[in-house]
C-alpha cells in the first residue's frame, strides 16, 4: 500500500512538473520527440541497459540520464526533470539540466549490463 501511494504521488508530481498542456515544437526535434529545450519529466526505476549507460523510461520513450550521476546502488525509484538537449548519444536522447530526486519506491536489483557479443 505504501509503495502504491508513493508511486501514485510521484506520478502526479511529475505530471504537474511537466505541465500537461500542449507545447509547440520546432522542426528540429530529438529522437525522443521533444524540441531542444523542451521540458521532460519521468518517474520510475532507472535502468542500465548496457555498460556506461543509465536510462529512465517515460511515455514510451527512454532517456539518457547517465550524466546526472544517479546512484543505482540505492535501489529506489527516481523523479527526473530536465530539458531535451536535441541530440542522441549511445544511450539514447540526452537531457540537460537534469534534477534527480530519490523516491521511497523500491526497485528490483538492477541486472548487470549485457556483455558485448564477441
Amino acid at each position: 500500500m505504501r509503495v502504491i501511494f508513493a508511486s501514485t504521488t510521484a506520478v502526479v508530481l511529475a505530471m504537474a512538473l511537466a505541465g500537461c498542456g500542449e507545447n509547440a515544437t520546432s522542426a528540429a526535434q530529438a529522437a525522443g520527440g521533444e524540441a531542444q529545450g523542451q521540458g521532460v519529466a519521468a518517474v520510475g526505476c532507472p535502468a542500465q541497459p548496457k555498460a556506461g549507460c543509465v536510462t529512465i523510461a517515460a511515455g514510451g520513450k527512454t532517456y539518457d540520464i547517465t550524466d546526472a550521476g544517479v546512484d543505482m546502488s540505492k535501489g529506489v525509484g527516481v523523479s527526473v526533470t530536465g530539458q531535451a538537449k536535441g541530440e542522441v548519444g549511445a544511450c539514447g536522447p540526452k537531457l540537460a539540466e537534469v534534477k534527480v530526486d530519490y523516491l521511497a519506491l523500491q526497485c528490483a536489483a538492477p541486472a548487470p549490463p549485457a556483455a558485448a557479443a564477441g
